[in-house]
């Protein structure tokens, strides 16, 4: 594709990079550095005739791998946010948050807002044994390895199980600890939806 507009654009971008110093990303725009060289020393209004005289002078193409990537990197993303605001939904706790997407007080105190999610205060219970009964039993078929310590990682057959059983995701994570790693599970404190925001000074 060639129009003067793109090549004014490519020009003044190289110009502008000369007079930064960055050669490097001069180059990388498709000059050469004799051409760099000889481009610097023309006058603005010998630039602009260039331009609409040789309009075709530069062209302009798609770099389709690149595109591709970008794509699947912004798809990735979008992925992964919408993940995040499934886990919120069904109540995932901050430590859980954090343990899975990095997501710090803050970050989940903003997500919260944004769905209209509350937030909690207290500590969640935990289900009757009858409801622990019937979670385990689910787990069993939906955890492809459910005595694997590596099963409290599946957040998505976590998801499924919350849903089904109608309970919060930070009581299904705690659950699933208990069954696989009980010494670790001992040692740990089911915390508040908020418990580390409220550290933090966050609601």
């Amino acid at each position: 594709m060639t129009t003067p507009q793109l090549n004014h654009a490519l020009f003044n971008q190289a110009l502008v990079l000369i007079r930064e110093g960055d050669m490097r990303r001069a180059r990388a725009l498709g000059f050469s550095n004799e051409e760099l060289q000889r481009l610097s020393r023309l006058r603005a209004c010998e630039i602009e005739a260039m331009i609409h005289e040789f309009p075709a002078v530069a062209r302009f193409e798609l770099d389709h791998g690149i595109f591709k990537a970008a794509l699947r990197r912004i798809e990735r993303d979008q992925d992964r946010d919408g993940l995040v605001d499934h886990c919120i939904r069904h109540g995932a706790s901050v430590q859980m948050l954090g343990a899975f997407f990095g997501l710090t007080p803050n970050d989940c105190s903003a997500r919260r807002t944004l769905l209209g999610v509350p937030s909690r205060q207290g500590r969640l219970p935990m289900p009757e044994e009858s409801v622990e009964v019937a979670a385990w039993h689910r787990w069993q078929t939906i955890s492809d390895d459910p005595a694997s310590p590596a099963a409290s990682e599946d957040i998505r057959g976590m998801l499924v199980l919350a849903e089904e059983l109608s309970l919060p995701l930070a009581v299904v994570w705690t659950l699933i600890k208990q069954w696989t790693t009980p010494e670790q599970a001992r040692r740990e404190i089911l915390p508040s939806e908020d418990e580390g925001a409220l550290r933090e000074g966050v609601v």
